[in-house]
């Protein structure tokens, strides 16, 4: 993606680093001695901070490069007047650098180089009508107008007797009745109004690298959040066991086919992991009260309250707050400064819900719908898990004493439910990955996605998973997990534990997308993967320490082998392959061609057009106005005759781009110029339903385009 990109991110690490490492200078108490992670912590609190302010200017339709510099030049000022009056607090960096452990400062570096390689390549995903397409138009749109929603003026001027023939229908129970791109909603009033999918927080960090580079530098943001997020998966681990097992999960981590292949795929999972896994880390340093309490228990709510502002299927996480309150009423009591978790965390959560409602309600309403009727399924046993909760409060509160007896009592088995666990999760992966998928899809429910045309393959999700973990890999995360639940389940696994086993559980039973490989498997990246990954390692570390004899760590570290072994054969083909190479260049020459804000009318009546792929990337990156002729018979040609004409009065070019199979130019031909054929060549893996893919095929998009001349 060439340097100029690579500097828009340097830039940006500098700046969240700067003001993050001022923040912690300034908290007025010693950190832990520990370079590393003051830089990751620094770095850390100054991207939740810019993030978060981001989203709000953008929110307020107020976004701006100028308007967020000058935010980080004034916050960055008053951190560093903090961080200077308290600066007899601290040792200078050098004595700090000098207790820096060199063999992990070396591993990290060539691991740092090898990331490089695997993640900043990213796919040229811009295209529209598919997520990752959307999610680019969206951050060059709200960088290019401000703000979140959009109001479009020719949209806005278009008779809506025009809508059936140009905008796509939504089905009925929508909240809004069309669509004129995929991803892009059309509301009934008001008019000219553009509702984006998606929750909000990664396109508008996609918006700051496009101010600041353009499309280029927008697509390398994805490769930092790939970065950053195997980073955090690396810190967790380190602080629970210690850097050598940390370190052998972040390679196992970079080298799946999953974490390059989505590193380099410009959607939300990416940021999600390192949102996620870093508010792992900081819950972690909180509960092992390292000081200062109150900026682990506020990074660790603020990370985790982030991941609502970026993915709208993390609302399980609410029972997180509720959790660790139990936990801290009944361990240490309660703390002034952990309030800060609690604050940020409720904050947060309550802004992504009122974003949802507010600026995201077609999206917001029919995946919280969908949520809700997927609840409902599983009403009986959360009505009996709420039900016991709320009992053992009760006895807690009216009967101490008994509860002080009926806790002793479980707490003498602990062992026994650890047990019991362990055999549950083992017992639940040989039936997915040995049983269930070979009972056929007959013994599987309907499947939601795609209106039942899509085939219901979520009998094999655990088997598709060791498609890329390999069987070995498998075997070690199931052995690892039942290894932590009788061994190593306490205070400081808990979070890892619950979240990883509950979203494995819910992800490997349905996995809620379409389920074209290698589409389907983001969903693992955030949580399921990193899980599986540190799993294995950390019941590796285990064998490690706990052979007796040379002979018997030398078959651990051939075991260790096996396992990486297969997880880069499983990667083969995806690592190497950089989907959709050349387009943004291809459209770079295209718009170069055409006159500023001109308006393109693709005709083509497939439910996913031409006009959907190019047209999405024309109108929000390049600022052209693109229509769909979508159902010719539901056209007024008297009323589209009329928008031509007002479009050319007002000095606009007007093109007609006929698509191959499409309908022909509705008005008269003789308004048409000479058309001119334009190609658009590319290269993507394979789309498959019932195998792992790894053909490449070749694309190509085809039209002719004519000006429109004078319509009577």
């Amino acid at each position: 993606m060439g340097w100029p990109g690579l500097l828009v991110l340097a830039v940006l690490v500098s700046a969240a680093l700067l003001s993050g490492a001022l923040l912690l200078f300034g908290v007025g108490k010693r950190l832990r001695d520990d370079p590393l992670e003051f830089l990751f912590a620094g770095l850390a609190c100054g991207v939740l901070i810019f993030g978060w302010l981001a989203l709000l200017l953008a929110e307020m339709g107020l976004f701006a490069l100028g308007r967020l510099a000058g935010l980080w030049v004034g916050l960055t000022s008053v951190l560093g007047v903090f961080a200077w009056r308290r600066q007899h607090a601290y040792e200078p960096v050098t004595s700090r650098l000098q207790r820096l452990n060199r063999w992990e400062a070396a591993a990290l570096a060539l691991w740092l180089v090898a990331a490089s390689w695997l993640f900043f390549r990213p796919h040229e995903f811009i295209a529209g009508a598919a997520d990752a397409g959307v999610y680019v138009s969206l951050g060059a749109s709200i960088a290019r107008t401000g703000g979140i929603l959009i109001h479009d003026p020719l949209l806005a001027d278009l008779d809506p007797a025009l809508y059936p023939a140009f905008l796509r229908p939504l089905p009925a129970g929508e909240m809004a009745p069309y669509y004129i791109f995929p991803g892009f909603y059309v509301p009934s009033a008001p008019a000219g109004l553009i509702i984006p999918q998606f929750y909000p927080l990664h396109p508008v960090w996609q918006a700051v690298a496009y101010a600041l580079g353009g499309l280029r530098a927008e697509l390398l943001m994805t490769p930092l959040w790939g970065t950053l997020g195997a980073l955090a998966v690396y810190f967790t681990l380190r602080r629970l066991w210690g850097w050598p097992v940390g370190l052998l999960a972040l390679v196992a981590l970079s080298v799946t086919a999953l974490q390059a292949w989505f590193a380099r795929y410009p959607t939300t999972e990416m940021l999600t992991q390192y949102l996620l896994w870093t508010g792992a880390w900081a819950l972690a340093a909180w509960i092992d009260r390292q000081e200062p309490l109150g900026l682990w228990a506020g990074l660790a709510g603020a990370a985790l309250g982030q991941v609502f502002l970026t993915r709208i299927d993390a609302y399980a996480l609410l029972a997180l707050p509720v959790l660790v309150g139990l936990w801290l009423r009944h361990t240490r009591g309660g703390r002034w400064q952990d309030r800060w978790f609690f604050g940020f965390f409720i904050v947060l959560a309550a802004h992504s819900l009122l974003h949802g409602a507010l600026l995201s309600t077609p999206y917001f309403s029919g995946l919280f719908g969908y949520s809700l009727r997927l609840l409902t399924r599983f009403a009986a046993p959360l009505l009996g898990f709420s039900g016991l909760i709320v009992a053992g409060w009760l006895l807690a509160r009216l009967q101490p004493q008994r509860f002080r007896r009926l806790a002793a009592w479980a707490g003498a088995r602990r062992q026994l439910w650890a047990i019991l666990a362990a055999g549950v999760v083992a017992a639940a992966a040989v039936y997915g990955y040995f049983v269930r998928p070979y009972l056929g899809e007959v013994r599987v429910s309907a499947y939601w996605y795609g209106g039942g045309t899509v085939p219901n393959l979520d009998h094999e999700n655990l088997l598709r998973l060791g498609w890329y973990l390999g069987p070995v890999g498998i075997a070690l995360s199931v052995a690892g997990t039942a290894w932590m639940l009788i061994k190593e389940a306490n205070r400081r696994t808990a979070f890892l534990l619950v979240t990883g086993l509950f979203f494995s559980f819910f992800y490997l039973w349905r996995i809620q997308a379409n389920p074209h490989q290698i589409y389907a498997m983001r969903r693992y990246v955030p949580v399921v993967l990193p899980f599986f990954i540190m799993t294995a390692a950390c019941f590796i570390r285990w064998l490690y320490l706990h052979g007796k004899g040379t002979v018997r760590r030398f078959l651990v570290i051939g075991l260790t082998g096996i396992w990486l072994l297969g997880i880069v054969m499983g990667a083969r083909g995806f690592v190497s392959q950089i989907d959709n190479r050349g387009l943004s260049d291809q459209l770079e020459r295209f718009n170069a061609m055409m006159p500023a804000h001109s308006v393109i009318i693709f005709g083509e009546v497939a439910p996913i057009s031409v006009g959907d792929l190019l047209g999405t990337p024309l109108r929000f990156l390049y600022g052209h106005d693109v229509l769909t002729l979508r159902a010719p018979d539901a056209l007024d040609r008297l009323r589209f005759a009329e928008a031509v004409q007002r479009w050319q009065r007002a000095g606009r070019r007007v093109y007609w781009a006929t698509v191959p199979g499409g309908p022909a130019w509705p008005l008269e031909a003789s308004a048409l110029g000479p058309a001119v054929p334009y190609r658009f060549d590319m290269a993507a893996l394979e789309y498959a339903y019932d195998h792992k893919p790894t053909q490449v095929i070749a694309q190509s998009w085809q039209f002719s385009l004519a000006e429109v001349g004078d319509v009577r």
